[in-house]
């Protein structure tokens, strides 16, 4: 029997998430407060139901605790589910590898060749991996959902691409800076609908996100559950928890600066965050005012999946180097958006830089490579260099942009 080359390549990927699964390390040497609280988390849905967990006050959006729900279910002792909780890894490199699958997908369509595998351009990037198998954080979940809803809502399919969008903001609310782009996405596809068909598009989204709340809406904890997507907003005011980006470059020590404190009566998370929102703002304006038919006659942009990726990424970078209480795992999502941009452009020294970048923020923070907690003393790992080297990135990705305009808007009729 003949095997289709979608099938081989179905085959492929999962033998690489089984491999990876066999490989990842199945011990945590960073971030032993979250694995604690994940094992906590883990026992008392265990025994007392997943619809009771905000009774822990736990400040996690609600789909992570569908996560540990199902790792509970596998892992039913406390001893177990103290001894496999390296597991969850798994679970995390399992969206992922969907994601890196999408990619393969597009570059299909797009009839690129060795479509299969240049997605393992990303794959074998040491940061994209690092902050799962190494650093022990699952932001690899909600960029798969961002990703994934980014690509259907380019390729028309409004439906799914909210659902998935439901899904990112469950799992981490930093997700919802992709809510503009899905928004104007789909505004661009739907704005033609009749209103049945609109109703019909958003009806799929409002019953997940019903359906994710069910639990707590019949435990009485609902209320406990949306304030869990922002109780951890200003938890620590200062303006780096780790990342190395414009405040770096500012304060010798920024981890240890109130980000309440400021200048001619701003604090600097207002400035960070007035940065963060205006710098948006205008990326993302151009192609706001083509979908309203705005100055039409002026502007040829639109929103194809190129076009989508480098906004994406900047909206990205615009996150993840103003705004304070930063944590340098933050810049995770950059990877897979600046990878897949990469490789359509066949351009890949932007993605080098921001790889490099994203890598030595992680490693200069946790020193897990390394293996002890003293600093780094090359230059490398420096904050203020690294900082650099992600502030070069935006200049590059900037300048792209402002070509783009260029290209696209006439200022003569």
């Amino acid at each position: 029997m003949q095997i289709s080359r979608e099938l081989k390549t179905i085959i492929a990927y999962a033998s690489i998430f089984i491999i990876g699964c066999l490989l990842a390390p199945n011990i945590y040497v960073w971030g032993n407060n979250d694995r604690n609280c994940w094992i906590t988390w883990s026992n008392y849905i265990n025994y007392f139901g997943i619809q009771n967990v905000y009774k822990l006050k736990v400040d996690y959006p609600p789909l992570w605790h569908y996560f540990l729900w199902f790792f509970s279910k596998t892992n039913t002792s406390p001893e177990s589910i103290y001894m496999r909780v390296y597991h969850l890894k798994y679970l995390v490199f399992f969206i992922e590898i969907i994601s890196l699958f999408v990619v393969y997908k597009i570059l299909a369509i797009k009839k690129i060749k060795h479509a299969q595998v240049l997605p393992f351009l990303i794959l074998i990037n040491i940061a994209f991996w690092y902050n799962n198998f190494l650093f022990g954080q699952m932001d690899g979940v909600h960029t798969g959902f961002a990703f994934i809803s980014i690509i259907l809502a380019i390729f028309k399919r409004p439906t799914v691409s909210l659902l998935f969008m439901v899904l990112c903001i469950n799992f981490k609310f930093q997700g919802i800076i992709f809510l503009p782009i899905i928004f104007l996405l789909i505004f661009d596809e739907v704005k033609g609908y009749a209103n049945l068909k609109k109703l019909t598009t958003i009806i799929p989204a409002i019953l997940l996100q019903t359906m994710i709340f069910m639990p707590f809406i019949l435990s009485g904890d609902i209320k406990l559950a949306i304030n869990s997507f922002t109780e951890s907003v200003g938890r620590y005011p200062f303006v780096t928890m780790g990342a190395y980006n414009v405040w770096s470059l500012i304060f010798e020590k920024p981890q240890l600066v109130n980000d309440n404190l400021g200048i001619f009566n701003f604090s600097y998370n207002s400035y960070g965050l007035l940065a963060f929102f205006g710098l948006s703002a205008i990326v993302l304006l151009p192609f706001a005012l083509k979908s309203l038919n705005i100055f039409s006659k002026y502007n040829k942009l639109n929103l194809n999946l190129e076009n989508t990726l480098l906004v994406s990424v900047l909206i990205i970078l615009y996150f993840f180097y103003f705004n304070t209480q930063m944590h340098s795992r933050y810049s995770h999502p950059i990877v897979l958006f600046a990878g897949t941009l990469a490789i359509l452009r066949k351009d890949y020294v932007r993605f080098l830089l921001v790889s490099l970048a994203v890598f030595l923020n992680m490693e200069g923070g946790s020193k897990i490579l390394k293996g002890n907690i003293m600093d780094f003393e090359t230059i490398w790992f420096q904050p203020w260099f690294v900082s650099l080297i992600f502030l070069m990135v935006i200049i590059l990705y900037s300048f792209d942009y402002v070509m783009l305009i260029k290209k696209n808007i006439s200022w003569h009729s």
